[in-house]
């Protein structure tokens, strides 16, 4: 009796489980509705390097929440312009939903990622193009951070000092906006400015900036260019461990890479300036979902800072250099 009872009960939450299944699958039938998932594709300005790390770090995360598949395409020459369009030439023959990048040079792309943009939805991070077209565009705000850098270093002296200023790849724009509101603040200043242009090989980059910085009278060298900065950094460390002294050189940049901040811990770089990359890539992947599903969008602007010996042990700049870390 107990086995045949057992049997109807057992008989009972089957069909009730075969019933509720039912119901769902014609709901879904009727009204449409199904996890959609989106497969994009992320083509960045630079080569294979752990600059890119964090901001990745917040598209896997978005990517997770939202269901997206997500390709991470780098270039095998930084800033290549021919090479970045012939990766969205690819990804978009290839049917991927939207794209995300950070363009090249802000100038050589302008028309390329107008017209793209009129085929697959695209969202800009980090840099962009110079175009009066409603393109969504992920960074901090660029110029100011320049300025900013400007007065960080304008404050550790009120002395005149001698700046060198490295001018690479500022055809990409956000490099370009620091570079050009550095330069505005510097003006108000009685500081002298000269500029270099080291190799964009690293190898090359590093020996040129080895020999510059033995052989010329600076207080202060500028960059703002991460993978620059990290051979300004290696180049005044091995000066100064050759000759057994301090090389007495100002470093300051922008970035915030593994290299970079072993540097600014032992007081090698004096002050980098960075902004929020892991809510670039957290926003730039949301921000082409919401393009992707129709819904409103606007570019956002990130939150940036410097940062130096003194301050980035606070707890604030802890989260912003080590964000997956709890």
């Amino acid at each position: 009796m107990k086995r045949v009872r057992k049997k109807w009960i057992f008989f009972c939450l089957l069909s009730i489980f075969i019933l509720a299944s039912l119901v769902l699958i014609s709901d879904t039938i009727k009204t449409g509705k199904k996890v959609e998932i989106y497969d994009i594709s992320v083509i960045v300005r630079g080569k294979n390097s752990e600059s890119w790390m964090i901001m990745r770090e917040g598209m896997e995360q978005a990517s997770s929440e939202m269901n997206v598949n997500f390709s991470f395409i780098t270039l095998s020459e930084d800033n290549s312009v021919e090479e970045q369009k012939g990766l969205i030439d690819r990804e978009i023959n290839n049917g991927v939903d939207g794209i995300i990048v950070a363009p090249a040079d802000y100038r050589s792309m302008k028309k390329y990622i107008e017209e793209a943009s009129k085929m697959i939805p695209i969202v800009q991070i980090e840099s962009k193009v110079e175009s009066k077209m409603d393109i969504p565009y992920i960074s901090c705000n660029n110029y100011r951070l320049g300025k900013t850098l400007a007065s960080e270093i304008t404050m550790k002296s009120k002395e005149k000092q001698r700046i060198i200023i490295v001018k690479n790849n500022i055809d990409c724009s956000s490099i370009y906006e620091r570079y050009l509101g550095f330069i505005d603040e510097m003006m108000k200043t009685e500081n002298t400015v000269s500029f270099w242009q080291l190799s964009n090989n690293e190898e090359e980059a590093y020996e040129e900036a080895k020999r510059l910085m033995e052989n010329n009278v600076m207080d202060v060298l500028v960059t703002f260019e991460p993978l620059i900065l990290e051979v300004l950094g290696k180049s005044k460390k091995d000066i100064s461990s050759e000759r057994q002294e301090e090389l007495k050189i100002a470093v300051h940049g922008a970035g915030s890479t593994n290299k970079i901040i072993s540097y600014l811990e032992e007081g090698v770089i004096n002050s980098t300036a960075m902004q929020n990359e892991f809510s670039v890539g957290y926003l730039g992947v949301k921000t082409l979902v919401d393009l992707l599903k129709g819904n409103p969008v606007e570019s956002s602007e990130i939150y940036s800072t410097i940062i130096n010996g003194n301050n980035m042990y606070s707890k604030e700049n802890q989260r912003l250099l080590f964000p997956f870390i709890k």
